[in-house]
């Protein structure tokens, strides 16, 4: 049923405007609450990427894969932040909206009644479709937003899990005792200024002798007599 298909009666007229006004009211108001939570999700959106570059840029003791999983996750989790405050600065995103105008409120010279209620519902109605896709566009990137923080809720479970594991699975290192270790100007100032040498103590007693090797053969040297007697 279009607008010219309605009856010339300007109660009944003066009553569908009112309607109309009613429904263009609700939209305004969805259209405002659809920002109020693309607002606080960049609110929340932010915070958490601020933890979370806060977490990539400080040094962790993990290695290995561990390492590697922690980072790969870290990057995940800036990716789905990103994307969050992203779709909602674009469901914030300056729009033009049909309004009304003195020339639609007011009636024009030698206007009837009826024309002039017909002339208001027909541009009420034009602003209501106009605000009704507007604001579902909103609600577009705000569904966006909203699947964007699930995921990270998911990634920082993942994180959490992978967290809790190798807590209880691995050792704490000793990280004092291993700066000593690494540090050796640490360990200069630990160990403190070295004194002069000290006098040479008194010599110690001989040690007992080492056993004789048996293994060599002894020629016996040979009798002068038998010399003499060959030699005559």
């Amino acid at each position: 049923m279009s607008i010219t298909d309605l009856r010339s009666d300007v109660q009944e007229l003066t009553a569908h405007l009112a309607s109309c006004n009613v429904l263009l009211q609700a939209e305004q108001e969805r259209r405002q609450s659809v920002e109020t939570r693309l607002t606080t999700i960049i609110g929340l959106s932010s915070i958490a990427g601020t933890i979370v570059l806060g977490t990539m840029f400080t040094p962790h003791a993990v290695t290995g894969t561990e390492r590697a999983l922690l980072s790969l996750g870290l990057l995940y989790l800036a990716l789905q932040v990103s994307s969050a405050i992203l779709a909602a600065v674009r469901g914030l995103g300056r729009r033009s909206y049909l309004a009304p105008t003195p020339a639609h409120v007011l009636p024009g010279a030698h206007e009837a009644a009826t024309v002039h209620l017909r002339r208001q519902i027909s541009a009420c109605l034009l602003a209501l479709a106009d605000h009704q896709v507007h604001t579902n566009d909103k609600v577009t990137h705000m569904a966006v937003a909203h699947r964007a923080l699930k995921n990270f809720v998911f990634g920082l479970l993942f994180l959490a899990a992978l967290g809790t594991w190798h807590r209880l699975t691995s050792t704490p290192p000793d990280e004092l005792l291993d700066r000593v270790r690494k540090e050796h100007v640490l360990q200069e100032l630990l160990r403190g200024p070295q004194g002069p040498q000290g006098l040479r103590g008194p010599t110690g007693p001989a040690g007992p002798a080492g056993p004789t090797d048996t293994s060599k053969n002894h020629t016996t040297p040979p009798n002068k007599n038998e010399s003499k007697q060959s030699g005559h």
